[in-house]
Parts: structure tokens; sequence; C-alpha cells
């Protein structure tokens, strides 16, 4: 008995169209590939950083109200408002008061120089910024955990440049998440 195999058609006349990709096409995609992707992850890391408008009101808001406070308590712990006594250049202490030293809260706070404290300098016994929530609550600001983001740092520095116009420079820095800053500088003259 013989077996019967199908014979094959004669191929040789016919061309075959290559399916698939080379090394070559797989590599430059793979290449344009990491171009768009990085540009896509350097897009949204951006937007994270970008300053958010109403964090921005909040800001401004917090810097506000403490401003407000700067301009509420003494130029110096050596004035005294109730006799009309300033303190000229050499008898201002220029640093932080016994009172605030001890326990620094802002209820303690009589003088401009006790908002060195939160300061990040060290200078004066400065212990650091505040975190916004805790100052939010002590200024009785109505919902204090929409600053619970921010944390806020004040320096004060005695300015002497013109002797004619001594005044204390105090610099607000709002951060929010340890991001962007807005800074706020508050001019404070020896008034009272």
């Amino acid at each position: 008995m013989a077996l019967n195999t199908p014979s094959l058609p004669n191929l040789s006349g016919l061309t075959f169209k290559q399916a698939g990709i080379s090394l070559l096409e797989f590599v430059l995609g793979l290449a344009l590939l990491a171009i768009v992707m990085l540009g896509v992850t350097l897009f949204y890391l951006s937007q994270s950083r970008q300053l958010d408008p109403v964090f921005q009101f909040r800001a401004v808001s917090l810097a506000e109200a403490l401003a407000e406070q700067v301009l509420a308590v003494k130029y110096d712990v050596n004035n005294n408002p109730a006799a009309q006594e300033r303190c000229n250049a050499g008898a201002c202490s220029n640093s932080p008061s016994t009172q605030a030293i001890a326990n620094p809260k802002l209820t303690n706070f009589i003088a401009v120089d006790d908002f060195q404290l939160w300061c990040n300098n060290s200078e004066n016994g400065a212990k650091g910024d505040i975190d916004g929530e805790k100052l939010a609550a002590e200024l009785n600001l109505p919902q204090i955990q929409l600053y619970r983001r921010f944390t806020i740092e004040t320096c004060v520095a005695l300015n002497d440049d013109d002797p004619a116009n001594i005044f204390k420079q105090v610099d607000i820095k709002i951060s929010i998440d340890q991001g962007d800053t807005l800074s706020f500088i508050l001019h404070r003259y020896n008034i009272r």
C-alpha cells in the first residue's frame, strides 16, 4: 500500500511581506515612549507645586491676622505706652521678653521682638516655625483645620542703617506643605 502525500505548490515566484517590527523600530519606540512619559511626569509634578489660589488666599489672611498682632504689641519691652515713653536706640532690648521665652504663646507676646521666637535662625532664643493650625487657633480664626498644611516663620531684625529712622523689620514667611512660600515684610517703627 502506498501513501499518498499531497504535493506542495511551487512558491518560488511569490514574495512574502514580513510581519512584526525590527529591533531598530522597537528601540526608537521605547525612546519615544520614555520621552513622552518624562514630559507627563514633569507636568504633574509641577502641578502639585503651583500655589493654588485658595491656599494663597488663606496664607494672606493668616499673614494679615499675624501682622495685626505685631502692630498691636509694643515696639520694645522697654517702652512704656502709659507714660508715653519710648526706648531710644541704646535702651531698646531687641530680644524677646522673658515672659514670651518661658511660654512662647501669642497671648504672652508683649513686644515685637517676641515674634523672633518663631524664627529658624536660632538667634535670640528662636525656637523655630509654628504650625499653621496652632497659630490659627491662637489668633482665634474660624475653621482652624483649613490652615493645617501651613507653617509660619517670623524673624525680627533691628534695622539701624539710617540712625534717624530705626525700625524693626519683621519677615513673615508662610510655607505650604514644605513647598511654596509667601513672604511678607513688615516695618515696625518706634511709635509706642
